[in-house]
């Protein structure tokens, strides 16, 4: 799953969000599109001043940007990019795989209880219901491997999910059946080497 990215990298992805006078300029740009209440339709309350939107943007190139603005601040508190992929895996129904591309949520101030479970809440409540299929993306840092951990390991617990891996470059398939196994795929998925932009953590619903 990805391949693993240095903090440097890290750094340089997120600084439109990190830098507070650039988070502000993607507040302005994100507040202008006309979404739908994401925090509505999934039925979750979030603090007064805040605001979960989903907007459709193919014409930018990417199907989803779904995002928590802070009215208060005029902040980005949450942001996720979401595309359809073009892979298909036999082994699994109603093939329809997305990705998050990227994913970044505030570490410091009131935006940190603000989006305590939005992440996980999205993936679970939105993408996998909607999609069916969400993989990870072939590149991550070292917040995305933590979170994938996560979703894997709830996914795993879920009765109604499947967590498992795949290998892009024998089309291969692995469900994860227990902790031992997640544990040695978690080895398995990420690295340093360019093998591991083939090996993609998978969670769909049965």
């Amino acid at each position: 799953m990805p391949l693993l990215l240095n903090d440097n990298r890290d750094t340089e992805l997120f600084s439109h969000f990190s830098i507070p006078k650039e988070n502000s300029e993607e507040y302005t740009r994100l507040n202008s599109f006309d979404g739908s209440d994401l925090a509505k339709e999934l039925g979750i309350e979030i603090p007064d001043g805040y605001e979960l939107r989903i907007v459709m943007t193919p014409q930018a190139g990417t199907d989803l940007e779904i995002f928590m603005l802070n009215h208060n601040t005029k902040r980005i508190a949450y942001f996720n990019r979401v595309e359809q992929t073009d892979l298909h895996f036999e082994q699994l129904q109603e093939d329809r795989p997305v990705r998050q591309v990227m994913i970044w949520r505030a570490s410091r101030g009131s935006d940190v209880e603000a989006t305590r479970d939005i992440v996980e809440t999205v993936f679970f409540q939105k993408l996998i219901h909607e999609y069916n299929i969400v993989v990870s993306d072939t590149e991550q840092t070292r917040d995305g491997k933590r979170m994938w951990e996560r979703l894997l390991d709830k996914a795993m617990c879920d009765e109604t999910l499947i967590a498992a891996t795949a290998d892009l470059e024998s089309q291969s398939v692995e469900i994860i059946e227990d902790e031992d196994e997640l544990a040695e795929k978690v080895t398995w998925l990420w690295g340093t080497e360019s093998c591991h932009k083939e090996r993609l953590g998978v969670i769909a619903s049965l």
